[in-house]
């Protein structure tokens, strides 16, 4: 790097560099090549590839975004690496990370291959902060400083940064990585420029450092947790605004005087997107961090951090998705950063649609992001996903997705992904001595068994192997039945395929009796074995899935088994590790508004299911009057398998559109609806939105 004051917007950049030294490994390297010998003769020989990063590599990114976005008139001030540092992995004065890299499938199941970080090895202190001023700092007017915190010897080292902070600039950036809000340069950021200052940290630090952000649930929970954690930290409050970032799946923007944003993709929570896409986003923080030293320098008057921010998010997915990039050099191979890359998706180059979607963030239970980030109602959306789909009509609404199921309401994702995050966690832990067990609620024909599974296979597509039993215990006699039930599940599992078992309406009586059947489930839920002509059986690692045929929610099903203290109920309960209750197509009470939109996304999976030729590409031809019947109609009698079965006896085959003489009888119509209401809705065409 060159220093280049240059005249007008300025960037500096000081901090905490690294060489980051990469071994990336040929095709027939790594740990299962066949022998020494044949990588001996082997010609896809390993390359050893130093990158600049750190402050460095920010400072390469903003130089060339600067470049491309308003040419000349910007400057970048920052000290360049020796020359050596580059060259001796074992250089003092630096910080050197070590990691192995390899080539990977793009994403799973694709066949185009790109260079991605598989392992980090380690990284090896500084002796010494060598760092000095830049006596270059000539012009701090519509200047922006940037500070690398990386939790090394340079935030106690005051010769290195005392010159800068006491120039000060219109906006100071501060990356912290790890005990953040603390040290000698951070005290003296706020006493000198808290009005000026803006944090920008990863949610992971503040998690290991006690902040009760959990597991991404939901966009508006993650969003509401992060302004907790940051205002219940006074040290990191102080500063005009915390930009925390969520992997390359969005950032939550926390500001001190006035109202905090979250930036979002609506169809991808934090790690997500990054899920069927091996590897790991090494410099993902970097174009994030980066975008937005490039947005105060170019506009310090009125930066729009929030388009920052989203540019920011995906030129750091362009940066992943694509791969680091090898060239030949004089020196052989050796891998690079795509820094021309980052900085042209930076500066406003061509990219894939913007995901991103920018809401503020209220503080009260029960917030949707829908309120504040749709227009309409939730019918108008309702409208437009029915015909449109998701992503065309949908984008500023989160919505969930697991195979085939999908949802907009905010407790039913939570607890959908509650439940998939402890099945994840049960998938990882290497000793399952006894099954996992789950409970599924929601009115008849709500789905319950639909959703379980299309979550199963979400799970079997990241290398997963499971299978799936069914069992009805509204259909066993007696008792003596189950072991043979419990020794199918034990089959499965000595097959080395891990059984997801429903135990559907394990709510109903047994011989009479009200929740009869919870005590006989207790030793297998427990201990994982059960009894079979008087010698016990190990059942082995299982997924338990008891699903609800009485009761539609799990508050209901608590109350009532509470009342009857010979059912071991608080046994039973107290071995359930999660559940979940799913909604249907039917409204949960008087202030259920998400109903349309639940209505909308089964219909058009029905439809797509059974008659995909009345869609035109993503748009579905329906007559207006039916729409609007499918999705106003009082009450499905059956739930979901009501509108399943209007669907079914409608003439749809060969068709191009749902015409209204597509409909079924009248009277095959009033065995799932109120067939009156449901025609009286036909022929109202005027609801539909403008």
């Amino acid at each position: 790097m060159t220093t280049d004051p240059g005249q007008g917007h300025q960037a500096r950049v000081i901090g905490d560099a690294s060489v980051d030294w990469f071994l990336a490994l040929g095709e027939t390297t790594g740990p299962d090549a066949v022998s020494a010998s044949y990588l001996w003769e082997s010609i896809a020989a390993p390359m050893l590839s130093p990158i600049a990063g750190g402050s460095a590599l920010v400072d390469d990114i903003v130089r060339k975004a600067l470049q491309l976005r308003i040419g000349d008139q910007g400057s970048v001030v920052g000290g360049s690496l020796p020359d050596q540092a580059l060259k001796d992995p074992n250089w003092p004065e630096l910080v050197r990370t070590y990691s192995v890299w390899k080539l990977v499938n793009r994403r799973i199941g694709s066949t185009d291959r790109v260079w991605r970080m598989e392992r980090f090895l380690g990284w090896h202190p500084p002796d010494s902060v060598v760092e000095q001023p830049d006596s270059n700092w000539t012009d701090r007017r519509k200047a922006c400083l940037y500070i690398e915190d990386a939790n090394l010897h340079f935030r106690s080292h005051a010769a290195s940064w005392q010159e800068a902070l006491d120039a000060g600039a219109d906006h100071i950036v501060v990356r912290q990585t790890g005990n953040l809000g603390n040290g000698e340069l951070w005290d003296e950021a706020i006493r000198l420029h808290a009005d000026r200052l803006t944090l920008v940290c990863a949610v992971g630090d503040l998690r290991r450092e006690g902040a009760p952000i959990g597991k991404p649930l939901s966009w508006e929970r993650t969003a509401q947790d992060v302004v907790s954690g940051i205002q219940n930290r006074p040290e990191l409050a102080a500063a005009r605004r915390v930009v925390v970032l969520l992997a390359m799946s969005g950032a939550v923007i926390v500001e001190r005087d006035g109202p905090s944003l979250v930036l979002f993709d609506p169809f991808n929570q934090e790690g997500d997107w990054e899920r069927n896409r091996p590897g790991i986003g090494f410099g993902a923080g970097s174009c994030t961090l980066a975008s937005l030293v490039t947005e105060f320098t170019c506009n310090p008057d009125n930066p729009d951090l929030g388009a920052a921010a989203q540019m920011g998010l995906m030129s750091a997915r362009g940066m992943f998705d694509g791969g680091y990039e090898a060239s030949r050099g004089t020196q052989g191979w050796r891998l690079e950063f795509p820094a021309d890359r980052v900085a042209g998706l930076i500066a406003g180059g061509e990219a894939a649609e913007n995901p991103f979607q920018v809401a503020e963030i209220q503080n009260r239970m029960g917030w949707r992001l829908f309120e504040t980030a749709f227009a309409g109602s939730f019918r108008d959306a309702a409208h437009h996903i029915a015909l449109q789909g998701e992503r065309a009509a949908g984008q500023e609404i989160p919505i969930e997705r697991m195979g085939g199921w999908s949802s907009v309401d905010r407790i039913e994702i939570e607890s959908m992904r509650s439940v998939r995050n402890i099945i994840a966690e049960y998938l990882a832990t290497s000793r399952k001595g006894r099954p996992l067990n789950l409970a599924v609620f929601g009115p008849p024909g709500s789905g319950k068994s639909f959703a379980i599974k299309q979550m199963a296979k979400e799970l079997t597509t990241g290398g997963a192997r499971i299978s799936i039993l069914e069992f009805n215990m509204s259909q066993f006699r007696n008792v003596d039945e189950l072991p043979a039930a419990l020794q199918r599940v034990r089959d499965h599992a000595v097959q080395e395929t891990l059984p997801l078992v429903f135990w559907d309406e394990f709510d109903c009586a047994l011989s009479g009796h009200e929740l009869g059947w919870l005590v006989s489930f207790l030793a297998p839920m427990q201990d994982g074995i059960f009894i079979e002509a008087g010698n016990p059986r190990p059942i082995g690692p299982a997924i338990f899935v008891f699903a609800g045929g009485t009761h539609a929610t799990m508050d209901s099903f608590r109350r009532r088994a509470l009342e009857l203290p010979s059912t071991k109920a608080t046994d039973f309960l107290s071995r359930l590790r999660g559940y979940v209750n799913i909604l249907g197509p039917n409204p949960d009470g008087p202030t259920d508004q998400t109903f349309p939109l639940r209505r909308a996304m089964l219909l058009r999976a029905i439809l797509s299911g059974r008659s995909p030729h009345i869609f035109s590409r993503e748009n579905l031809r329906i007559d207006p009057g039916i729409l609007n019947a499918f999705l106003d109609a009082p009450k499905y009698l059956h739930g979901s398998r009501s509108m399943e079965s209007i669907v079914e006896m409608s003439a749809l085959h060969g068709a191009l559109r749902y015409e209204r003489s597509s409909l079924p009888a009248i009277h095959q119509i009033a065995l799932h609806v109120d067939a009156e209401a449901f025609m009286n809705l036909v022929e109202q065409e005027d609801q539909k939105p403008a």
